[in-house]
């Protein structure tokens, strides 16, 4: 039976000395994640956005092996954010949404007063609800409930989520923002979603009806930012999309007939 390689939260650090590690505006970065899209992906965006000095961590298999390899974590799941001072001090966050949200606040993409950001936080956690309620009910599901599922999916949770999505994308004048005339986290979140369901078996499909609504409009924002745009181009970047499609190939629908809509 495999140890578990967990990593504690009590460090030789104060907690004190770990939040002026977390303040300090010359902190580095080290993302560990799979060389993939999906949880980690937004992070990667924000600290492009935010011109932050940071690194890919991709651990191989044998690194990893489910959380019991060489790399520890609090909970054995990834993604993991690493923060390292100008004087060698690290200490990390875990879980994808506390990631998320603290590099955003980081980087001025919570809007500019309390209400903004409870709406932008309100708004990511609809659209990562999107991924999460997918990944259970279509992506990791039995071969024979596959297309089922799909089916599923793309009539009811998936029409609704694009019509919530317009409602409030119309209501801000319909301009490809969430809230106000700027990058927010829930539009970068936005299109790191659509992302995702691109690099799955069923991808072109759904990619089809995300270009044919106003969420569109939102990616192509995020993708217009010059150092988004850079990170983007990268290698690292092609290699997660190619990894993510290599992870979601096994859960394509069966060959044996195209799935109803």
């Amino acid at each position: 039976m495999s140890t578990p390689c967990l990593r504690s939260f009590v460090s030789d650090l104060s907690t004190a000395e770990q939040s002026a590690v977390l303040a300090n505006p010359d902190s580095t970065f080290r993302l560990a994640y799979f060389k993939a899209f999906s949880a980690g992906a937004t992070a990667r965006d924000l600290l492009a956005y935010g011109k932050a000095t940071w690194k890919n961590q991709f651990p191989t298999d044998i690194e990893w092996s489910n959380g019991s390899g060489t790399v520890p974590t609090p909970f054995r799941v990834m993604p993991l954010l690493n923060i390292i001072s100008p004087d060698g001090k690290e200490v990390f966050i875990t879980e994808t949404i506390v990631i998320d949200h603290f590099l955003a606040k980081r980087y001025n993409l919570l809007g500019d007063n309390e209400y903004e950001e409870m709406t932008i936080k309100g708004i990511y956690n609809n659209i990562h609800y999107l991924r999460e309620r997918s990944f259970i009910a279509m992506t990791w599901t039995y071969e024979d409930k596959r297309k089922e599922a799909l089916g599923r999916f793309m009539t009811r949770a998936f029409p609704r989520f694009i019509e919530d999505q317009e409602f409030h994308l119309n209501a801000n004048g319909n301009n490809g923002h969430y809230i106000g005339n700027k990058l927010s986290l829930a539009d970068i979140h936005l299109a790191n979603v659509i992302d995702h369901f691109a690099t799955l078996p069923s991808g072109k499909e759904i990619l089809a009806l995300f270009q044919k609504s106003e969420l569109w409009k939102v990616k192509e924002n995020v993708e217009k930012n010059p150092d988004i745009a850079v990170w983007r181009a990268s290698e690292e970047f092609k290699q997660c999309f190619d990894g993510s499609v290599k992870i979601y190939s096994i859960t394509a629908v069966p060959k044996d007939g195209a799935v109803e809509a």
